[in-house]
This record gives C-alpha cells, structure tokens and sequence, in this order.
C-alpha cells in the first residue's frame, strides 16, 4: 500500500495557519485503508496501550514514589535522626543527578543493544533494591553513597521508556502517549503521601518510620521489575499481544510515516550531527525548565505545607491534592495542540500556570492561597512535563536521532532536578522566597525556549519546501540514514 498521490502533491501556495499546517501532515501520513484494516490497526493501538504503555507506566509510578519518598521521609525525622544539619539535605537531595547524568546516554544505548525487556527490567529491580539499602542507611555518608548508586541505576528508565513509545506508535500519536506516560509522576505524588503516612503508622520496632518507607517502597518497585522481564517486548515484531495481521498493518503505518519500528542500529558516527542541532536542546529545556516544578511537588511540596504549621501525618496526605492538580494537567495536555493549534501554544499555556502560582507563593502567606498556588504550579508544570518531550520525540525520523533527543531531554530534565535540589533551603523557612523566585524564574525561561524551538521549526519547513534536498545520487541505506534531513521529513510544530 503506498500513500496517493493527490495527498503528496497537494501544497497550498498561500500561508496557511499551524492548524491546516498540521491537518495536511496527518492526511500525507495516513495509508488508504478499508474499514476492516482501519478497525485492526485501531485494536492494534488499543492493545499496546494495554500492554506496553500500561507497564512503562506503572514503573514510573514507582519511580515517582521512590523519588519522593526523600521528602517524605525528612517530615517523618531522617533529617534528625541521621544527624543532618544546614545544607546536608540537600547535597543528599542533590547527589544522585551528577551519576544521572552522566550514565543516561550510554544507558539509553544499552538498552538498544540488550534490548528494553531485558535493560529495563533490570535497571528497575536494581533501583529498588538501593531504595530498599537506604533503610539501613545512619547518616550522611550512608546515603550519599546510596543515591549516587540510585542515579547510575535509573539514569536509562524514562529516556529508555521515551525511546519505546518513538519506536511503537507513529508520530501523531507520541505526543498523546508520553503525556500518559508521564502522567504517572503526578500520580505517584498523589498516592505517595497517604502510603507514606500509612507506613508511618506501623508500631514495629525493627525499622523507624522513615526506614520502613524506603524497604516497603524498594521491596514493591525490586518485584515489579521481575513482573517486567515476563511481559515486556523489545519491539512491535516480538509483541505477544499482537496477531501477525495487526504486525504487518503496523509495519505499513510506521513505513509510511517514516518511524523506524526498531530494526535499524543507531549510527553511532551520526550523533554527532544530532549533537550540534539546536532544535534538540531548545526543545529540551523545556523539560528542563518544567522540572523546577515538577522536583517542588515531588519532592518539596510535603515540607513547605509543613513548613506552614501542619502536623507531619497532614502535611504527608496534602501533598495529594497538587499532586492530582497535576496528574489532571498532564492528561488533558495530551489535548492542547489540537485545541490550540500546535505544541509552542500548548507549552505557553503551560507556562503561564507556572508564572501565576509562582506569583502567588511569593506575594501571600495566607496558607490556604499557597497550597492553592502549589495546586496550579502542579498543573503547570506536569503539562510541559508532557509537552517538551512529546514535542521532541515527535520530531525524531530515526533510532540515532531518537536515541540522543531521548537521552538529551531527560539530561535537561535531570539537571533541572538537580537545580532544584538547592532551591529550597532550611535557612529559607518558612516562605522559601528564594526558591518560589526560581520556580518563575524557569516558567520565563520556559516561554524563551519554547519560543526558540517554534522558530527554528518554522524555518527548517520552509527551506524543505523551498529547497529541498536533491537525493537522487544516494544509496537507499544513505537515504535512510538521512532521519531528520530527508526531504519528505516535516516537524512538527
């Protein structure tokens, strides 16, 4: 099957606007299929939503939850107990990103080697087994070590998981898919809170409080690594849900939107020329500058609330309510570039959430118009959480593109996390007005990027319709190898 020619050759010499820009991609990439075939490969998507989505979804709840637990933790002593003063909760908080970064890309290049069932599952069953260690941590030290293991160990889940979904579904749909997998972050803050207050409640001498967090929460995430390994597939050919028929339908559509369906090696020499692009790291900072916001909730948000008089317990269990301000924010941006036309309106709108609650946390101490401000914060933020990466990996045509925009944007998100470790200080308490000021500080940062990102786009689409890129004289292998550059490639805006 081969797209029709009426939809390849239609250009439309006028301006059009980023709506009918975006319509007409969707129509170049959609294969002429009967009702029946329409119908299977709709079940097709349906399953690996059941399947692939639903599992890389449920590891980074854990994930969350594993990442949280920190803060959670401080409310419930280990600040105290392991004899932490000043900044040493920090520089724990802070310590696990330099290994997180450093070990994310030749992750994310493992896991094309071994394959994601294999690479995944065992970086989650490690990770959970170092969350488990750090219950028998006693001071500093202890956990210094223990999260810098922490940082190597989950350095490759979320761009690992991003590089996936690139390879499974066809562009139009990435968006939509990351924004569900990323949902899951705001969902582990909203259910975090009440589990860690729950353990609290355990009488058992054996662990304190805050040590029965970290084993409980590692035990669960170390045995779902395992369930993992028995259900994960490495790429749409090896699924066990799909039927051959629904293979080949999936092929076809992959083909004809020029996705690589997880058979061609990263080219290791064409990194570099993704390295020196900077579309990839415009559109990564978003990300970057989402996660200012995302790291307050996560991991901050349980002590500013506090912080501003609440008992340990109540301050634990009301970190679900911007936690499910942000998982709403994150669901219903899988919506925003169709409603507003395209991703840069989507990331705006984001952004201005951001600015107002941080707005708010710094010009009020009435404590009910903060937890409301930290509330639209979340929202906020966990919907460019969607969007930067959803925008990024829409704009991938090959494994070496996406192997390094994937490993890319989860560096930026890293980094953010890191900065925002040192944001919120004890000697701030109890208004922390420095790290509200950063939290703005990124959401205009964000809007700059963002801004950044849509120029370029719309400057790379006109010189490929003005000048496009004579291929006659090339191999098909060299063709192939193009990715980004081919002729036919448009990003999306």
């Amino acid at each position: 099957m081969s797209l029709s020619d009426s939809d390849l050759k239609r250009v439309d010499s006028e301006v059009v606007s980023d709506e009918k820009q975006q319509q007409l991609q969707l129509q170049q990439q959609q294969l002429p299929l009967d009702e029946e075939s329409k119908h299977k490969l709709k079940w097709a998507f349906r399953k690996i939503d059941a399947s692939l989505l639903l599992i890389i979804f449920l590891s980074n709840v854990l994930n969350s939850m594993d990442r949280a637990n920190l803060g959670l933790s401080k409310v419930a002593g280990l600040e105290k107990d392991t004899g932490m003063t000043g900044s040493d909760f920090n520089v724990v908080a802070s310590i696990m990103y330099p290994t997180y970064l450093v070990f994310m890309l030749p992750s994310n290049l493992a896991l094309r080697k071994f394959g994601a069932r294999f690479w995944l599952s065992l970086i989650t069953v490690v990770w959970g087994l170092i969350n488990m260690c750090m219950a028998f941590a006693k001071n500093r030290t202890d956990f210094i070590l223990c999260r810098l293991f922490l940082g190597a160990a989950e350095s490759g889940a979320t761009p690992g998981a991003l590089m996936l979904i690139t390879l499974w579904y066809p562009r139009e749909m990435v968006t939509s898919r990351v924004a569900l997998f990323y949902s899951a972050f705001p969902v582990g803050a909203v259910i975090g809170g009440p589990i860690a207050s729950g353990i609290m409640k355990m009488t058992n001498p054996r662990f304190k409080k805050w040590e029965w967090i970290f084993f409980i929460e590692g035990l669960v995430t170390a045995g779902y690594g395992l369930v993992m390994y028995a259900l994960l597939s490495d790429y749409p050919e090896r699924s066990w849900v799909l039927k051959r028929p629904e293979k080949d339908l999936l092929k076809q559509r992959m083909d004809a939107d020029q996705v690589d369906g997880g058979h061609r090696k990263v080219k290791y020499k064409s990194l570099l020329r993704h390295a020196y692009d900077p579309l990839v790291y415009a559109q990564a900072l978003i990300l970057f500058c989402a996660n200012f916001g995302v790291n307050t909730i996560l991991t901050f948000a349980s002590i500013i609330v506090n912080q501003m008089g609440y008992s340990a317990s109540a301050s634990q269990a009301m970190q679900a309510a911007p936690g499910i301000c942000g998982f709403v924010g994150i669901i219903v941006s899988r919506y925003y570039p169709k409603l507003l036309g395209n991703h840069y309106r989507s990331s705006l709108f984001c952004s201005a959430w951001l600015v107002i609650g941080s707005v708010i946390l710094l010009a009020t101490t009435n404590n009910g118009a903060r937890i409301f401000a930290l509330c639209m914060l979340s929202f906020g933020a966990f919907g460019n959480v969607a969007m930067g990466p959803g925008w990024l990996m829409s704009n991938v045509g090959g494994p070496t593109r996406s192997a390094f925009a994937g490993a890319m944007n989860v560096i930026c998100g890293g980094l953010g996390g890191l900065c925002t470790s040192y944001i919120y200080r004890n000697k701030d308490a109890p208004r922390y007005m420095f790290g509200h000021g950063m939290n703005l500080f990124a959401a205009l940062l964000c809007i700059l990027t963002a801004t950044c990102a849509h120029l370029i786009i719309r400057f790379r689409n006109k010189a490929k319709e003005e000048r496009p890129l004579d291929i006659s004289g090339l191999s098909d292998d060299e063709i192939v190898d193009l990715e980004n550059d081919h002729p036919d490639f448009r990003y999306v805006r």
